[in-house]
């Protein structure tokens, strides 16, 4: 018998199985206890409860995509950080070659001034020395004439004033006698004369030395000076050079380190696009294997998608899923690979597992006596993730078993492997408690 051809009746859900003492007694112990729940709750999900998108956590792999994303983002602000570094590192660079070109040219004009001074100075200094010969030439000339003016004013003095005893032993008459005497008065008076040139000559030598002297000390402290600028000059241009150095080095650390981040960004790009094809080849197996997807249980249909149902309180609903019934301890299993994002008791149905297959399709399994499986925990198509007993379904009959994609609820037999289900008419005899086959 085909699924398709299933019409299983509304009127199967009053019929209560027979069961042992122990479960009528867990019945009626748990049937005051919740029933103005029950009356007040219907057996929906609430607002939240509703919608498993609301319930959804993010994924790991959208974890790693958000944490890629994150860490490219940083590194795009990095690389920002960085190009801003070298765009100050450039113009901090051209700062200093312009301060280099600015000391280069006041080195040339101190080296050119240096030169000039240089040069003045030795022209001062042969100058100095032409005055120092001439003074020496006038000084032995000054000392030829004084020796010649000693010897004279000797020989006059020798020879004594004109007097009688002069003339009377003289062989010189009077007048040649006198002559003689203002011939020698003269040249004594000549040399003196001379000397008081000489004199006067050397003392002009030595105020045009003095002068000279003075301008070459003078000279010789701008000289001092000029090299002692041209040293500083040097010396802060070779501190400008050395930073420049600095500079471009630290320019292209910044370069090495966006080259490394733009590579870093490209690889963590490459992982997101690698990671998303990965979890889209994961995602889209839910959606491909549509009509072949093992059932959470090997059990019998009871009750059909969007089929009226009444529990066993007498509240009527609409199922948005199916149930499935199998043997208190069967093991249900995911029905994918997926990722448990609720793993608890929720309102209504009891202990529920919602599982994210990805591509917004989830699947929410209901009434499990026991869970296996965490929030967060990955699981892999027909691993248990819970197993049924009769505490569970001591309201409804079954497991409840639903799909969504997104907020809509899906037929769960559309997806479902037909040939690992059976019906209730197919199970008639074997299912304890059944009164009439489901037409």
């Amino acid at each position: 018998m085909k699924l398709s051809d299933v019409s299983i009746s509304t009127g199967y859900s009053h019929h209560i199985f027979a069961r042992g003492t122990a479960s009528s007694r867990l019945f009626l112990i748990f049937f005051f206890m919740v029933s103005a729940v029950q009356c007040l709750q219907p057996m929906q999900l609430s607002a939240r409860e509703n919608d498993p998108a609301a319930l959804r956590t993010t994924t790991p792999a959208e974890n790693d995509v958000s944490s890629f994303r994150i860490k490219i983002r940083r590194l795009q602000q990095g690389i920002l950080n960085q190009e801003t570094q070298i765009e100050e590192t450039e113009d901090k660079e051209r700062n200093i070659l312009e301060e280099m070109e600015i000391l280069d040219s006041k080195l040339v004009r101190h080296q050119e001034k240096l030169r000039e001074l240089e040069a003045k100075m030795q022209e001062q200094q042969a100058q100095i020395d032409r005055e120092e010969i001439a003074l020496g030439n006038i000084r032995d000339e000054k000392a030829i004439v004084e020796n010649h003016l000693k010897k004279r004013i000797t020989a006059y003095y020798t020879m004594g004033d004109i007097g009688l005893l002069n003339v009377t032993f003289s062989t010189k008459t009077l007048p040649e006698l006198l002559t003689f005497h203002d011939a020698f008065d003269t040249l004594i008076q000549y040399d003196q004369d001379v000397i008081k040139v000489y004199v006067e000559t050397m003392k002009e030598i030595e105020r045009t030395k003095t002068a000279l002297d003075l301008e070459k000390s003078i000279l010789q402290e701008f000289i001092k000076q000029i090299v002692e600028e041209t040293e500083i000059l040097e010396q802060t241009k070779n501190e400008k050079r050395m930073l420049l150095t600095h500079v471009r080095t630290k320019s292209k650390l910044h370069q090495q380190a966006i080259d490394e981040m733009q590579q870093a960004s490209e690889d963590l790009s490459r992982s997101i696009v690698s990671l998303k094809t990965k979890h889209q080849v994961s995602e889209q197996g839910f959606l491909t294997n549509k009509g072949s997807l093992p059932p959470p249980v090997d059990g019998v249909i009871i009750t059909l998608f969007l089929q009226e149902k009444v529990n066993k309180l007498g509240m009527s609903r609409k199922s948005q899923g199916i149930e499935l019934k199998a043997p208190d301890g069967t093991k249900i299993v995911a029905v994918a690979e997926g990722e448990v994002i609720f793993s608890g008791y929720l309102r209504g149905y009891g202990n529920t597992i919602i599982i994210h297959h990805g591509l917004q399709y989830y699947t929410v399994t209901s009434r499990i006596e026991k869970l296996l499986v965490k929030k967060g925990q990955k699981v892999k198509a027909e691993k248990p993730i819970g197993i049924m007993g009769d505490t569970a379904v001591l309201f409804d009959e079954g497991i409840y078993f639903e799909i969504r994609h997104g907020r809509q609820s899906m037929d769960p037999l559309i997806w479902l492997n037909p040939n690992r289900l059976s019906t209730l008419h197919e199970h008639s005899t074997e299912l304890p408690g059944v009164d009439s086959p489901v037409q």
